[in-house]
């Protein structure tokens, strides 16, 4: 309805503007308007002259070559006559696409604050400027992860899932509205441990929409995500495809796209902070009703997506073993042979960075064991207790060892407090130390145990235990506490420091 107008940022990028114009057919013969095509507000490039009712439309063709803001006006041509419908119709542009990208984000600062690492920049000036995306890596020439799937619009980011006691490297890059992305800006940060508590409180946690064991699970940017496990809804021992996501920020859970090959249990789980991988485990047989002690299937779960892609196999099949990720590659290490009849301590490794077309062979995992849980803290891998056997015949295993990759070694440290297992999904690192929750001390004897090891010290401390015993459950660190669920049911804990 004249007098109006809209505007369009073109940048420069287009040559020609095309439309059909005139006064709507729902007027008759009445109105009268005139169309015009600006150069922002420096110059008139169109002028159709007075339309009315009466006149066909009018074809309109301008030259818009290196024009930035694009103008269209219709005025009501100020003589009082009522019925001003105006229309631009079929309107069209040629442009060719925008090829130059964006400056690279200037003045990067990253610094460590009380809700984690702090980045901040100054603002691009680019027109089309579309937002920027911030990735992070565990060192300066290591695997970049983004971890700003969905954009920014401002130049500053608090990462709040930095690891603790550990410094994380930054790149930061702008994109524009054709999708092009500037050189990344690069800036790093340590952050320091929370403080470590010893006395924690229990609160009810929202149930799991199925009561689930074995399952893998993993805390992902202040989430926790859920994969497999034994299907609660079938007689014992079937794998379920189902995942999950639990959002502690609103205490509820979302079902994630079904797993491939009718789920897992058993696998070992992992991520680089941006998605999540798992490898191994037992799988479902044809009927899905039973199950298959093993596979050498390695999968990748991007969040962004909700989608798997298959990754390079292990060498062999294995299950019950433990994958951490560590400097841009999976190392995969310990658990079963297909039989069930081998403690295997083999240690497998590929490199994402290189996009490695097959696994290595790394140093073997001392005291070879499975059913156990392991972290990353320190720039090195943890792997802490375990069993051999199975069922009845299975022993726990007190041991804790570390890896450095820097030497291709393991160490043996101080041994857990009481031996357990069942402990692959409630091993994780909170205020600088490793922590260790529920598990098994034997075969169906679930355990209240939680235990903190600093490396510092090389010590084990007891925190507050478990309300009840739980085993075969999955954990994570949130805050300054963590979340505690499952192991043969659909309630947990949300645990907090006193």
């Amino acid at each position: 309805h004249a007098a109006s107008e809209v505007s369009y940022a073109l940048g420069g990028r287009c040559s020609t503007f095309a439309a059909q114009v005139g006064l709507d057919d729902e007027v008759g013969d009445r109105g009268s308007v005139v169309f015009q095509v600006w150069n922002g507000t420096a110059s008139k490039l169109h002028d159709s002259g007075t339309l009315r009712g009466i006149d066909p439309a009018k074809p309109v063709t301008v030259n818009v070559t290196g024009v930035q803001n694009l103008r269209l006006v219709v005025t009501n041509n100020s003589d009082g006559v009522s019925y001003d419908h105006a229309d631009w119709a079929d309107a069209r542009l040629a442009c060719e696409g925008d090829s130059t990208a964006p400056a690279a984000p200037s003045a990067l600062n990253a610094s460590a604050g009380a809700g984690g690492i702090v980045l901040d920049w100054a603002d691009n000036a680019e027109p089309d400027l579309a937002g920027y995306r911030v990735y992070r890596a565990a060192r300066a020439d290591g695997l970049y992860s983004l971890i700003t799937p969905q954009g920014l619009t401002t130049s500053t980011f608090t990462d709040a899932y930095a690891p603790e006691n550990a410094t994380s490297f930054y790149r930061v890059v702008a994109t524009d509205s054709g999708g092009n992305a500037s050189a990344a800006a690069l800036a790093s940060a340590p952050r320091p441990a929370a403080p470590a508590a010893s006395a924690y409180t229990y609160s009810a946690l929202a149930n799991q929409p199925y009561s689930v064991s074995e399952a893998q699970g993993r805390m992902l940017n202040g989430r926790l995500y859920t994969f497999g496990g034994f299907d609660s809804l079938k007689g014992c021992c079937t794998p379920t495809n189902r995942a999950y996501l639990y959002d502690p920020a609103t205490t509820l859970w979302t079902a994630l796209a079904y797993m491939p090959d009718k789920g897992v249990t058993h696998a070992g789980l992992t991520s680089d902070g941006a998605s999540l991988y798992y490898a191994g485990g037992y799988l479902a047989n044809a009927t899905w009703n039973g199950q298959i002690f093993g596979t050498k299937a390695v999968w990748r779960y991007d969040p962004a997506s909700n989608t798997y892609s298959r990754l390079p196999d292990l060498p062999i099949e294995r299950a019950a073993g433990q994958l951490e990720y560590l400097d841009g590659k999976l190392h995969y290490f310990g658990g079963t042979n297909l039989a069930r009849t081998q403690n295997v301590g083999d240690h497998y490794v590929l490199d994402l960075t290189g996009g490695a077309p097959a696994w290595t062979v790394a140093a073997p995992l001392p005291n070879p064991r499975h059913h156990m849980g392991s972290a990353v803290l320190g720039g090195k891998i943890y792997a802490v207790g375990g069993q051999q056997g199975h069922d009845q015949a299975s022993v726990t295993q007190p041991s804790l060892h570390v890896y450095d990759p820097a030497t291709d070694t393991w160490t043996a440290l101080r041994n857990l407090p009481r031996a357990r297992s069942h402990i692959a999904n409630t091993t994780f690192v909170l205020g600088g130390r490793l922590i260790v929750a529920g598990g098994e001390s034997g075969h169906g004897q679930p355990i209240s145990d939680v235990s903190a090891y600093d490396p510092g010290t090389d010590t084990w401390a007891a925190l507050t235990p478990l309300p009840v015993a739980r085993g075969s459950s999955v954990a994570g660190p949130a805050g300054q506490g963590f979340v505690y669920t499952g192991g043969s049911t659909r309630g947990g804990w949300l645990v907090a420091p006193q």
